[in-house]
């Protein structure tokens, strides 16, 4: 039996490309080679493809792939059968190749074009909750275009506006990147002032939300939204006294544990799992995502914090071990997004394109 021409894609144009290549290794690591021939393909910062070894025997670095591979002018030339776009934050998880991949006609792995934008940019994200699920509680926050802060009355007058409305302790973040980078805490005029700073450094949209004494709960979709979504028991991230789950936290300093699934009452997890899955299909989510809430400490309420329909897939990635606890190993995971992708691209051939 032939083999499925499988192109994995890691690297890319965005701050998460480091995350990225944690992420490809472990999804390499776990194909089925009897199934898949894999075809590696990094795309380095400045938007150049590069091919490396299809020779599951070879140990090649995935930064040189990137920096030294083969120069790949049309992924179409590979004629890959499918691709898994372990890509993470813009130019990558935000629909830009995802439409790309639709235009070549070619089956992907994840979510579609406007699942894909609209979960990535989280100001649109939220818009689309509050208005098609309103019940499902989401911290209060503001949105803030980061081209007009430059001028001082403006940037006071946003600055006054998250001091009435949402108060001390908040989080300013770009509105579209993932895993906390450009994120900050702050706690009084200096620090907001500074955040507003930096997160306009990766951004020209911002997003400004009230920070919450909260718990840190996570759970994992797999499935096209129906009746076989798998949807995991809630996890926790539990951090150290005094630390939020920054980049650092995440990726560098290592002090993050897990508790799966997380230690709440039986009625609160079964509410959260459902929400997860309404969320899901209200964004129109397909494949995979993870879905985050922050338990509120204090008042017990759980906020819906994000969707991400590219969630890390490194060796320590929440998303992954989840999906082990709900039952599916790390390889049959990787299969079974296969099967999704394959799936809902026969789904969508079967379209009508003329009148």
């Amino acid at each position: 039996m032939s083999r499925t021409r499988l192109a994995v894609l890691f690297g890319g144009m965005s701050s998460e490309h480091e995350v990225s290549l944690r992420s490809a290794r472990s999804v390499l690591d776990a194909i089925d080679r009897e199934r898949f021939e894999v075809l590696p393909i990094g795309i380095a910062r400045d938007g150049t493809w590069r091919l490396g070894s299809a020779d599951p025997n070879e140990d090649q670095d995935l930064a040189d792939v990137v920096a030294a591979g083969t120069v790949l002018p049309d992924i179409r030339s590979l004629k890959p059968e499918l691709v898994f776009p372990v890509l993470h934050g813009p130019n990558g998880e935000d629909g830009t190749i995802q439409g790309l991949l639709e235009t070549y006609r070619l089956p992907y792995v994840g979510s579609g074009v406007t699942a894909s934008s609209t979960c990535m940019d989280k100001a649109v994200q939220k818009h689309l909750i509050t208005a098609s699920a309103p019940d499902i509680a989401q911290v209060p926050w503001l949105g803030l275009d980061a081209r007009t802060l430059s001028d001082a009355a403006v940037r006071n007058e946003a600055a006054q506006r998250i001091e009435e409305e949402l108060g001390y302790p908040c989080f300013t973040k770009p509105a579209n990147l993932g895993s906390s980078v450009g994120v900050c805490k702050c706690t009084n005029r200096r620090e907001l002032e500074a955040a507003l700073s930096e997160a306009s450094t990766f951004d020209t949209k911002l997003v400004v939300e009230t920070g919450v004494n909260a718990r840190e709960i996570e759970l994992a979709v797999l499935g096209d939204g129906g009746s076989n979504t798998t949807v995991s028991s809630p996890g926790e991230i539990i951090l150290p006294p005094n630390t939020w789950y920054d980049y650092e936290t995440k990726y560098v300093n290592d002090v993050a544990t897990y508790a799966i699934p997380a230690d709440i009452a039986p009625g609160l997890a079964e509410r959260l799992q459902r929400d997860a899955k309404r969320a899901f299909a209200a964004m129109g989510c397909s494949g995979l995502a993870r879905i985050d809430f922050l338990l509120d400490r204090d008042t017990g309420v759980a906020y819906l914090n994000e969707l991400n329909t590219m969630p890390g897939f490194t060796s320590i990635s929440m998303y992954p071990k989840l999906m082990e606890h709900a039952g599916v190993a790390y390889p049959a995971l990787v299969s079974r997004l296969c099967d999704l992708a394959l799936a809902r691209h026969t789904e969508r051939a079967g379209l009508r394109v003329d009148r």
